[in-house]
């Protein structure tokens, strides 16, 4: 053992690191970390991916970052409602489930509501960051990360002591409010921050014109230390609470007005220890991390469900940076990673008539995953990466991804590609059921549910022209999804509802098309358009579109910035077309496929500052004043307008 370890000292010592700068804070905008196990620099990514900056984030103003999503092209996002609403975010004509959600490195997916992370809670106040990895990377990151991977991360504190806060308010009883302190040097850095909004909220049922509320309070706290230059730990919580009124299902089928509301509170946290050695050849890095959320439901003040979810993750990761310049003009990145996961689900609900919903399950996986990555002379690189689930209580897993990238810099062209393997297991409530002693209409679980596979490819281009000033990409991306779980299969017999795997392919392809141009010194324009077919077995031997995937999306974002960058104005428009979603018309509540009408939303934001200690900013939401549905029966809002001051003190 001794004379092993000797050995690759020696070999080790010989070798230069590469991509050690990866991790530098000047590099952040050029480097894609969750594209790869170890961050890799954008032009080099063969996968499909959108950043969203703190300057965008600025520029919009949303109070909450699922509204800056739906310029992400691919992605269609499914709000039920107002403000607080549960809301979807689908890419690439995936479910809700199938794209993987990390916060600041926690895996944030919520087991207790269908391993799917509810985006209305998510303020946009203390977001730095937000990666985007359209396609299957399940070789990378797992079962959740089917359809592709949402990265967030919240900011850090550096340099001197600084305090900042802000406050807004506006239509429909609105305020928004929160602050942070924040500060580092080189071997530390801390930040805590909080936020806290509240709305009268409007009203959602078609009849009827009772408003729903949303009340959300949420505090993030990070720090780290580094006792020695190469090694450093780092701890990162952050905590929710969250109360949304919402409208039931009447006996029209369709919402009606209801004194109804969920309690939502989440938990994530996580330590992190990280080692680097040989002038940053060879990396270490270790994490304990908790995602805990409950969910519960009242009705007339009354408890009548909840629901909790709770996962533990344990990782470790090691990478190997190193160059052969005396052999061939290649850099290599070579990554092993090891994953234990513990999921704990719990189900709570009133005993009644003899049947007892209450269910307590536990499961927990060990992943083990690999990945090589070699460049050749700053212009093409490759990565091949594999992974391995062992599953306690289902078929394991293996799944892999490749991928390509060639950078033509004399003609400003990128040239990507990928293909890879997806699987995503089933949720606790499609095994186990939901309220399944229910004598009224209950959902039965299946445990017998095979984990749905997936196999998808894309290849595109990016090309610039004008020294940089105006760009645009072009991606094809085909996927199928094999043994997709179908959880509307009722059975009129017995009047139970049940989950099963469908025979036959889901497809998902489409096309998407995004530009960015610098219009003028300071007039920026982005625009970008996705087309999406998806479509899956009807059960009855033809083909259905899948609900909730308009078959095109188009984004326009113009930015103008003026007054010494004084002053800032942004507009921002989403078209959204028109789509299917279910009905389950009464008395049996048989299944029945409705359009949707398409919709515009126009959002327009300004701000001016004052000075670097004042910055006053406003926006209105909606400006047209559209009538719209995201999901069949629930109203989204109508026009609004909000204003507000932020405050920035640096002692």
């Amino acid at each position: 053992m001794l004379r092993a370890a000797i050995m690759l000292t020696l070999l080790l010592s010989q070798f230069s690191p590469v991509y050690a700068k990866s991790n530098s804070n000047d590099l952040l905008e050029s480097v894609v970390v969750s594209a790869s196990r170890a961050p890799v620099a954008a032009n080099f990514s063969g996968s499909s991916f959108t950043i969203i900056d703190k300057q965008i984030l600025e520029q919009r103003q949303s109070s909450t970052l699922s509204e800056i999503l739906r310029d992400v092209p691919g992605f269609a996002v499914n709000r039920g409602g107002v403000l607080g609403s549960t809301t979807q975010v689908r890419v690439r004509g995936a479910e809700g489930n199938q794209v993987l959600v990390f916060i600041d490195g926690i895996e944030v997916n919520d087991l207790a509501q269908g391993s799917e992370f509810n985006f209305a809670h998510l303020s946009a106040s203390e977001i730095e960051r937000a990666e985007i990895i359209r396609g299957p990377q399940s070789a990378l990151w797992g079962s959740d990360a089917l359809g592709g991977v949402i990265n967030i991360t919240t900011r850090r504190g550096k340099g001197a002591l600084n305090i900042s806060g802000f406050a807004e308010g506006g239509s429909f009883g609105t305020s928004h409010s929160g602050g942070s302190l924040s500060g580092g040097a080189d071997n530390y850095h801390f930040n805590i921050a909080g936020s806290y909004i509240k709305s009268s909220g409007d009203n959602i049922s078609r009849d009827n014109d009772e408003d729903d509320g949303y009340e959300n309070g949420s505090v993030t706290f990070s720090a780290g230390y580094s006792p020695l230059t190469n090694l450093s730990f780092d701890i990162v919580s952050r905590f929710t609470e969250a109360n949304n009124e919402f409208d039931g299902i009447g006996v029209t089928g369709l919402p009606a007005d209801s004194d109804s509301e969920t309690k939502t509170s989440q938990n994530y946290s996580r330590i992190q220890a990280n080692l680097s050695l040989y002038e940053g050849v060879w990396t270490h890095k270790a994490g304990i991390a908790l995602s805990n959320t409950d969910n519960d439901n009242f009705l007339n003040g009354i408890e009548g469900s909840s629901n909790q979810g709770k996962k533990y993750k344990f990782d470790y990761q090691t990478s190997l940076f190193l160059e052969t310049s005396e052999i061939t003009s290649a850099s290599h990145i070579l990554t092993f990673a090891l994953e234990h996961e513990v999921e704990e689900f719990t189900q709570r609900g009133a005993v009644a008539f003899g049947n007892d919903p209450n269910q307590d399950i536990r499961t927990d996986s060990t992943s083990f995953i690999g990945e090589y990555r070699i460049t050749f002379s700053e212009e093409l690189s490759l990565s091949a990466s594999v992974r391995h689930d062992d599953n306690k209580d289902f078929r394991d897993a293996t799944t892999y991804r490749t991928t390509a990238a060639y950078n033509l810099d004399s003609l400003g062209l990128r040239l990507h590609a990928s293909y890879g393997t997806g699987v995503k297991n089933p949720t606790f409530t499609e095994r186990f059921g939901f309220f399944a002693t229910s004598l009224f209409f209950p959902f039965i679980g299946n445990p017998d549910l095979s984990p749905e596979k997936s196999r998808g490819w894309e290849i595109g281009f990016d090309k610039s022209f004008l020294d940089n000033k105006v760009n645009i990409g072009l991606t094809y991306f085909d996927e199928k999804l094999k043994d997709e779980i179908n959880g509307f299969f009722f059975d009129p017999a017995t009047f139970t509802t049940t989950a099963i795997n469908e025979t036959g392919n889901s497809k998902r392809r489409g096309l998407e098309l995004a530009g960015r141009a610098m219009l003028a010194e300071n007039w920026s324009l982005s625009a970008n358009y996705t087309y999406l077919d998806a479509d899956q077995p009807d059960g009855l031997g033809g083909r259905e579109r899948e609900i909730r995937r308009p078959e095109n999306i188009v984004n326009v974002y113009v930015n103008y910035n003026f007054l010494e960058n004084k002053a800032n104005i942004n507009l921002n428009v989403n078209y959204n077309g028109k789509q299917d979603d279910f009905f389950f018309a009464p008395p049996f509540f048989a299944r029945e496929t409705v359009s949707l009408d398409s919709f515009t939303l126009v959002n327009l934001a300004a701000s001016y500052k004052f000075s670097d200690l004042i910055t006053l900013y406003g926006r209105i939401e909606n400006l047209l004043d559209d009538n719209y549905e995201e999901v069949l029966g629930f109203q989204g809002s109508g026009i609004g307008a909000f204003g507000g001051i932020k405050i920035n003190i640096s002692p």
